[in-house]
């Protein structure tokens, strides 16, 4: 069978500003595609891509690059097969990772076959894509990728079973990184759109960090009318039903019109980070989330030092504690340290890099907004969503509100640690001091108690900031495995917990006393320590927008737990902390 002509381009716009930042603001913009693979190749420590060739067509500059290092490999179903006696006819395969840059005026575009991304992942105007989209796809979507602001998943992917609009709801905690639809029929009849593709009657659209339609394109003479076409709608008036207006809630800022503002939050961000070391509500992650977290290996290194190495994931106390800006301003240091991932199990070329900034997750206040970090990417958070969040927000915090004192919870000296709360907590021949206990890596409570007739599954937290994340994602769990096993009718794994308190001696009580506790209504509750209750007057001295989204994530999700029986609920405690 003859190969197929043409190829399945996904198109890339480089933020050329964001390059000339790291190269020197007199670059030329056609020397730009080399100084990007130089850095790569050097970053990779060995030449990786080489160049194939440059040149011009239509007005446009052309470079190939293509990944050298690429050698055919055998199927692993010989050696798999061997000891059976069955010999499999050696069969290698080869896959090939290319480059294609594209230079049209003083902007610059990319187009990728393989894994060749990695390349210039850090250049990516990921507002091109979404820009396009809101202007040629239909509302509805069939497939999503999202980041989450909130929660421990930090990417997951959502499959639609038939095309819809993406609510606010689902837009709570995400930003959405990646959207599958359709082009809008009145598009199709486009006459440029047509040239490349010919008359279709309906066109997949897949929307990420670069966009991609689903027919191939055939010549690289239609690839350069497809990048004109492009350029000339993302400055096109948005359609009137612009249903996409709500993926905007939480909308990366454009690297070209935030410009200004976008150097002002890196330098608030390093000013914070690298001067003050204050670390709350900065995370360190990768955007490449799977990949990060199930690499074997991890490194920081700065210039040829290395400042970290381990098989554990690094934190921000683990790469700056140490360090002081020195020689370097504290944005340059941010821009200077290089983190590495490998992913052995896919081979020695495989994992991620690049730099701390690149790394950085969480949320930042400027002004009178909001910011989000994501892979070193800034968004704005929408003032109406705030608004929504924040509404919800109150609701849940005022019908779930439970009086501390009642269940048992004393006031807080401040010089205390939550370890030692929890323990000083305790009161009662029916209380348990569950602190830093684990059955399945999941803490199912700091404290329980039992009072009037009813179980209370107590988590605690010291303040109300991102820490909120970690203590949503606990309770959850908590209750899906305490839950589920009493829905099973064997309480397997809350008899494990029960061994794990009795050796660590926290508990007196007999097994039977033990599992008779669950057999009451059940009650879990988020317990938070600070100086001034959460409310409706006082919820904007408390500034992490994250925060609120937990909690109202937290309703939600618990929602689904309390299904499993009439006799479950949430609630949430104010611990009053003192001098």
């Amino acid at each position: 069978m003859a190969s197929k002509k043409g190829l399945y381009p996904p198109i890339f716009r480089i933020d050329v500003d964001a390059a000339r930042t790291l190269f020197g603001g007199d670059v030329p913009i056609v020397d730009i595609p080399q100084r990007i693979v130089d850095s790569y190749n050097a970053n990779k420590g060995v030449t990786t891509y080489e160049r194939e060739g440059l040149t011009t067509v239509n007005g446009c500059q052309l470079i190939v690059y293509r990944n050298a290092r690429t050698r055919a490999q055998l199927t692993p179903w010989i050696p798999f097969y061997e000891p059976s006696g069955i010999k499999i006819t050696k069969v290698s395969s080869q896959s090939n990772h290319f480059i294609g840059f594209i230079v049209i005026d003083d902007d610059l575009y990319a187009h990728t076959g393989g894994h060749s991304v990695v390349v210039f992942e850090r250049f990516i105007d990921v507002s091109f894509p979404i820009d396009i989209a809101r202007r040629i796809a239909d509302p509805e979507v069939k497939r999503a990728r999202s980041s989450q602001i909130s929660g421990t998943t930090l990417v997951s992917d959502v499959n639609f079973r038939d095309p819809r609009r993406i609510t606010y709801t689902e837009s709570l905690e995400n930003v959405w990184t990646a959207l599958s639809g359709q082009v809008r029929s009145i598009v199709l009849a486009d006459s440029d759109l047509r040239a490349v593709f010919g008359a279709k009657k309906q066109m997949r659209l897949e929307i990420g960090s670069a966009i991609k339609f689903g027919p191939r394109v055939d010549s690289l003479e239609k690839l350069l009318k497809l990048i004109w076409w492009l350029i000339a709608i993302v400055d096109s008036p948005l359609p009137k039903d612009d249903e996409w207006a709500i993926l905007d809630s939480i909308k990366v800022l454009n690297p070209r019109k935030s410009k200004d503002l976008i150097a002002r939050l890196n330098s608030r961000l390093a000013e914070k980070l690298v001067v003050a070391h204050d670390y709350a509500n900065i995370a360190v992650t990768h955007g490449d989330a799977s990949l990060y977290a199930n690499a074997t290996s991890y490194t920081v290194s700065r210039g040829e030092d290395d400042i970290y190495a381990n098989t554990r994931r690094p934190n921000l106390a683990d790469i700056l504690d140490k360090l002081v800006p020195g020689a370097e301003d504290p944005e340059s240091l941010m821009t200077s340290i290089v983190i590495r991932s490998n992913c052995q199990d896919y081979g020695s070329e495989v994992g991620t890099h690049g730099t701390l900034i690149e790394h950085l997750y969480g949320e930042i206040r400027h002004g009178e907004r909001t910011y989000f970090l994501l892979s070193g990417r800034w968004y704005e958070v929408d003032k109406s969503y705030i608004e929504l969040v924040t509404k919800d927000f109150v609701s849940l915090m005022n019908n779930l509100d439970l009086q501390a004192s009642t269940i048992g919870l004393k006031e807080w000296q401040a010089t205390k640690s939550e370890g030692a709360y929890n323990e000083d907590s305790v009161t009662g021949p029916l209380t348990i001091n569950g602190d830093r206990v684990l059955t399945d890596n999941v803490e199912l409570f700091d404290t329980l108690t039992c009072v009037g007739g009813r179980t209370y599954i107590i988590h605690v937290k010291r303040d109300f900031d991102v820490k909120v994340r970690d203590v949503r994602s606990q309770i959850i769990n908590s209750a899906n495995i305490i839950e589920n096993d009493l829905r099973l009718g064997n309480p397997t794994r809350l008899k494990r917990h029960y061994e794990a308190l009795w050796r660590r001696e926290r508990t007196k009580l007999a097994e039977t006393e033990f599992l008779d506790l669950f057999n009451y209504p059940r009650t879990y509750v988020l317990a938070y320590g600070t100086t001034t209750k959460v409310e409706r007057e006082s919820v904007d001295l408390f500034g992490s927008i994250v925060a609120r989204m937990e909690i109202v994530t937290l309703g939600g999700q618990f929602r689904q737990v309390a299904n499993t029986g009439h006799t479950t609920e949430l609630r949430i405690a104010w611990i009053k902390i003192i001098n």
